[in-house]
């Protein structure tokens, strides 16, 4: 019989979260989707988003509705992540995962052709609690790009910065231009890198957005999600938008109607740190934030013509 009790407990510890105690709803999750789509994240930047939990980040101890539009220095500091896993979604002990915050510019830029702002980059971080809600945990972790503030060009439109949570493989390979700690701020294209590192699938991810001045262009509007629309609509139970669990708000979740941007402006983020060029490998840019500067005055230019004319 005793024998048995070290198999025991390895079956107990197989799965961190089960969801019969989970916060987390089918309409959370769709409508985690869905502002995702609304925000031009989806497919533009991640071409496949089927999360398997809710992201939450709070900073200064306050959990962000997605999409929320914040002051650059109420997200200058690094934030408190944690994981609530999504019904019928369990995740397993021992799992390491890559955290990472990347600046996807203005509603309407190109992600093909625009390089975005590489804030932060963790490498195997893990999972720890109980309950319905796990907190990453960077013990062991290797903080490859220490988290950068947000600091977008003035003029350049309400930025959107993703916060992402990848499953690492037995597979993952760091770059080697982004495999050890004190990187610098730079660009990158992050579905190169996700390809090239060969991450697992993305569990979750949630996005704010930070805007400097007033745009010089119009923007692209997009309307906020009606969860009356959602097909787990019908759910009787929890409410989403719950600070605590990081669930999605009905009301939040788009790009910022007001925010304007320019299609040719491009810019990457000018966060107050200089961003550093890394390799062409693992997608990040040759050119780094000092182009994003450079394109970004040409985008200003080329609107003031074209008014005059």
């Amino acid at each position: 019989m005793f024998a048995l009790l070290p198999a025991l407990a390895l079956l107990a510890t197989s799965a961190l979260a089960q969801n019969s105690t989970s916060s987390v709803t089918e309409k959370d999750i769709e409508g985690l989707e869905a502002n995702f789509k609304q925000a031009q994240l989806v497919p533009q930047l991640i071409s496949d988003f089927d999360p398997e939990a809710i992201l939450s980040v709070s900073f200064g101890g306050q959990a962000i509705t997605v999409g929320q539009k914040l002051d650059k220095d109420a997200v200058a500091s690094s934030p408190e992540v944690t994981v609530a896993p999504a019904p019928g979604h369990d995740l397993e002990a021992g799992a390491l995962y890559t955290l990472l915050m990347a600046d996807a510019n203005a509603v309407g830029t190109d992600q093909n052709t625009t390089e975005q702002t590489r804030h932060w980059l963790v490498n195997g971080v893990s999972l720890s609690g109980s309950g319905s809600s796990y907190a990453v945990n960077y013990t062991g972790a290797t903080t490859i790009t220490d988290y950068a503030g947000p600091g977008p060009f003035e003029g350049t439109g309400s930025h959107r910065y993703v916060v992402a949570l990848y499953e690492q493989g037995s597979d993952f390979a760091a770059p080697s231009n982004l495999s050890t700690a004190g990187v610098p701020l730079g660009t990158w294209f992050l579905p190169s890198y996700v390809s090239e590192a060969k991450l697992g699938d993305l569990l979750s991810a949630n996005y704010f957005q930070v805007e400097n001045g007033q745009a010089t262009s119009t923007a692209e509007a997009t309307t906020s999600v009606d969860s009356a629309t959602l097909a787990g609509a019908a759910s009787t139970t929890a409410a989403s938008g719950s600070a605590s669990s990081g669930a999605v708000s009905a009301t939040s979740g788009s790009a910022s109607g007001s925010a304007a941007t320019s299609k040719t402006s491009g810019a990457a983020s000018g966060a107050s740190s200089a961003a550093a060029t890394t390799g062409a490998s693992s997608g990040a840019g040759k050119t780094g934030v000092a182009a994003g500067m450079i394109v970004g005055a040409v985008g200003v230019v080329g609107a003031i013509v074209g008014a005059a004319l």
